[in-house]
């Protein structure tokens, strides 16, 4: 058997490689809605694609008039959830489309979710504005973890010591994005000679899909990792509950959940707290939520209150009374909302709230939901692509250009997605979503049914009753009824929404052979129930032929795909002229089986585009 060797003949061409800076064509600032336009030059001559960027300097502005709220971009994306549309077509009089992908930051919610590890958090974090976890506000409570906990160490703005947050203190976020095409994510070198440079159109998405807030300050979504009332007096042997009737300036948060500091409490100056006791069933005449009347009050009597002040409190009366810097209590100065000059914050719920050593209430932030709109902004400025151009020895050009003279042909293959859409009713029982397919070299298919109710900015952030219920885990919600698991990204990420199972129909066949059961990963009751393998299976091998490394499957219900392979390792599915169909069924029993939401499917078909130039004609195959 022949030894191997560590050296090997081969015939290598020297190149250099340079960064070219290419400034947008229609200015350097932005906001969300408009287009922004590149003309890469075929001057350039060759370019790595995989290795060119999109810079911008990117920063969240709250609505005027408005403190007190931390707002960043989407937790799971960064900055990318600001590309909506991207177009990509030839350079010359030809301007011939390559590539083109609808709803992009769809697909790369799904790429970000499944395809995730830490060291790819820590890289999204250094270059994309993706938040990563705060270990130093992690929940102590058994709830889910959350990237969102972060208010200390967040890209998109810093808190001042004292707490009182306002525009100022957002920062400019300096993004660096990989084009979420298959041209800019191709390893191989693109000749722009060829195709006279490159055009590039890229659709910036609106506000109601971009912002989110911390999730342990909100009331639907892990509200047991949410700050925690102690007492009205801080004292840990005497607890004073906030009785009905009572009047109060200060509120003492227990130390739990992380917040032992000014630093780690998610809650600003400004902003208007609510309490929850996430135990207690929505009843109408004993609401669980102090922001909601009880039954015969009158649409006034509630009780919450507004933050003027947040100091840490460490004196022989608070906390463990010890002084040492570990017994003590972070302490909210707070008044009636509104007034002015300032008014202590009233209980008139008709209940009291009491310290958790006697029934836990949670404190939320209900900023956003009492403001009566509330549309933040994000300035888009300093725009320019960096590409990454590749200089090719003059041999090796001129003898491309004698081939190509001789008749000869270029063909440049890479992976791409075909995004075709189906719009579904909250109705509808059983799905049948015909996709015209018009890929010859199809590699396979990521179905994403998206939530079609168009919530303003108010409703995604704040997440309210209306929004998608994700699940309603007991160690998030402390298994009541009334705290819920709602999805921060509508529109942005797939829901099951009680589905029962699919099957694909395509080529005379059912694929697979048997229904694929979908009831256990789309329930939403929180029950520990034992999940269907079958699903992940054929979610695996899809994203591994959409060249999305399958690493993680921690989201498959807050962000829930149906997916399929349509071949194996190399190999291709011409899908032309096929009548293919999804077929999806939503046939649970009850109320609780019952469809909540229109749907937008995503049907992210992956395949091979072929880009072919001969003489002086550009056509793509696909």
């Amino acid at each position: 058997m022949p030894t191997q060797s560590f050296f090997v003949a081969d015939d290598k061409i020297p190149i250099s490689q340079k960064k070219v800076s290419v400034q947008a064509e229609n200015g350097l600032s932005y906001e969300l809605g408009q287009q922004i336009n590149f003309v890469v030059p075929g001057s350039l001559g060759f370019m790595m694609p995989s290795e060119t960027y999109l810079r911008m300097d990117v920063k969240v502005k709250l609505p005027d008039g408005q403190t007190g709220i931390p707002l960043s971009l989407d937790g799971g994306i960064g900055a990318n959830v600001l590309i909506r549309d991207i177009r990509i077509s030839s350079g010359g009089a030809q301007n011939v489309v390559l590539e083109e992908i609808q709803n992009v930051n769809v697909l790369t919610a799904l790429k970000y979710d499944y395809e995730t590890n830490d060291n790819m958090k820590k890289k999204r974090a250094m270059t994309e504005g993706v938040p990563l976890e705060s270990n130093k506000q992690r929940p102590n409570s058994e709830s889910t973890d959350t990237n969102m906990n972060n208010a200390t160490t967040n890209p998109f703005y810093t808190r001042p010591a004292d707490a009182s947050m306002n525009d100022d203190d957002f920062k400019t976020v300096k993004a660096l994005l990989t084009l979420p095409t298959g041209i800019f994510q191709n390893d191989r070198i693109f000749p722009l000679q060829m195709t006279q440079g490159l055009r590039i159109e890229i659709i910036l998405e609106s506000a109601n899909k971009c912002f989110r807030q911390l999730e342990t300050a909100l009331r639907n979504k892990r509200v047991t990792a949410n700050p925690v009332f102690h007492s009205y007096n801080g004292s840990n042997d005497n607890r004073l509950e906030w009785a009905s009737g009572d009047q109060l300036d200060q509120i003492y948060l227990e130390r739990d959940n992380g917040v032992i500091s000014v630093e780690t409490c998610p809650f600003n100056v400004g902003d208007i707290v609510g309490f929850v006791n996430a135990n207690q069933a929505l009843d109408i005449t004993a609401p669980g939520d102090s922001r909601i009347p009880a039954d015969g009050a009158a649409a006034t009597a509630i009780a919450q209150a507004e933050i003027t002040a947040i100091t840490y409190a460490d004196s022989a009366t608070v906390g463990g009374g010890s002084q040492n810097g570990t017994d003590g209590l972070v302490l909210l100065t707070v008044k009636k909302p509104g007034s002015s000059p300032a008014v202590p914050a009233e209980n008139n719920w008709g209940q009291p709230i009491t310290p958790s050593a006697t029934n836990k209430f949670n404190l939320y932030s209900a900023g956003v939901d009492e403001a009566t709109t509330f549309t933040p902004s994000c300035s888009i400025d300093n725009v320019e692509l960096i590409v990454q151009q590749v200089e090719m020895p003059p041999g090796y050009v001129s003898k491309m250009d004698s081939m190509m003279k001789a008749g000869g042909a270029m063909n440049y293959d890479f992976l791409s997605f075909t995004n075709y859409k189906y719009s579904q009713l909250a109705s509808d029982r059983v799905v049948n979503i015909r996709l015209p397919i018009q890929n010859s070299r199809c590699k396979s298919v990521l179905a994403i049914p998206t939530d079609a109710t168009p919530y303003s900015a108010k409703q995604a952030i704040f997440a309210g009753d209306d929004v998608y219920t994700v699940n309603n885990l007991p160690r998030d919600t402390a298994g009541g009824y009334y705290a819920k698991n709602h999805s921060t990204r509508s529109g942005l990420v797939g829901i099951p929404d009680r589905a029962s199972n699919y099957q694909f129909i395509y080529n005379g066949k059912l694929n697979p052979n048997r229904k694929v059961p979908l009831n256990r990963v789309s329930v939403n009751t929180g029950d520990n129930t034992p999940l269907n393998q079958q699903l992940f299976i054929e979610q695996e091998k899809a994203l591994r032929m959409a060249n999305i490394d399958p690493l993680s499957f921690e989201k498959f219900q807050e962000n829930f795909f149906i997916g399929r392979a349509l071949s194996l390792s190399s190999g291709v599915y011409d899908g032309r002229g096929k009548d293919f169909t999804l077929q999806v069924e939503y046939q649970e029993e009850g109320t609780d089986g019952v469809p909540t939401k229109p749907k937008l499917w995503n049907n992210f078909i992956a395949h091979l585009r072929r880009i072919v130039v001969r003489g002086d004609s550009i056509s793509v195959e696909v």
